[in-house]
């Protein structure tokens, strides 16, 4: 299977590509900064561009079966709003659309869409957290276009990613019930999951943590 990924030089994203190498997938890679990717594999092509460029996108996701949408604004961004996920998204969907490709998982987080508990979208966020605010709705601008669009896909809302290897990880529909964070090995193995398997959540939000 040929793997799109953008957002490869994150945490998540790195072993994302790590993970469908080793499993026998062609990944290619659409980076800000070629140079942040260290790997090499014969099945890996790094390209250097912009995820809300329609050309550099369209040679990303040329000849793709699937696309892992892993980009962020990186830590706790700056507090100020912010386009980029929800604008990149757009941009790969518009492009999915020509080519033909079927398949979208992304990345999201818990609170987006009213998921998770009332305590921590009405008072936690709000009141310790209020960074996460414009990155949760740029998730929410992110998870419209997905559900306005025709193709297969997938948002996966995540708590607090943490490094760690991978572990079991509960899902839940509504995002209650979870843990406060999930493994970057368990996140990256769930969205591959979600990417390669016939039974995939197509058309959900499903929530995970470790």
């Amino acid at each position: 299977m040929r793997v799109a990924v953008l957002g490869a030089t994150g945490l998540t994203g790195g072993l994302v590509v790590a993970r469908a190498l080793a499993q026998g997938h062609e990944v290619v890679a659409l980076v800000r900064d070629p140079a942040r990717v260290t790997a090499t594999h014969p099945r890996l092509t790094v390209l250097g561009g912009s995820p809300t460029s329609p050309g550099d996108v369209e040679g990303c996701l040329r000849g793709a079966d699937v696309v892992i949408h892993c980009l962020g604004i990186g830590g706790r961004g700056d507090g100020r709003p912010t386009t980029l996920v929800s604008d990149s998204v757009k941009v790969v969907l518009a492009v999915m659309a020509r080519q033909g490709v079927p398949r979208l998982v992304c990345m999201s987080n818990v609170g987006a869409g009213g998921s998770g508990t009332w305590f921590a979208n009405r008072v936690v966020i709000p009141l310790f957290l209020r960074w996460l605010l414009p990155i949760i709705e740029d998730k929410d601008r992110m998870e419209a276009a997905l559900r306005a669009s025709a193709v297969e896909w997938v948002s996966v809302r995540l708590p607090n990613i943490v490094e760690g290897p991978e572990r079991p990880v509960r899902v839940s529909a509504d995002g209650r019930g979870l843990g406060l964070s999930v493994t970057a090995g368990s996140a990256a193995r769930f969205l591959l999951e979600q990417a390669t398997s016939p039974t995939a959540l197509t058309g959900a939000t499903p929530s995970i943590s470790s």
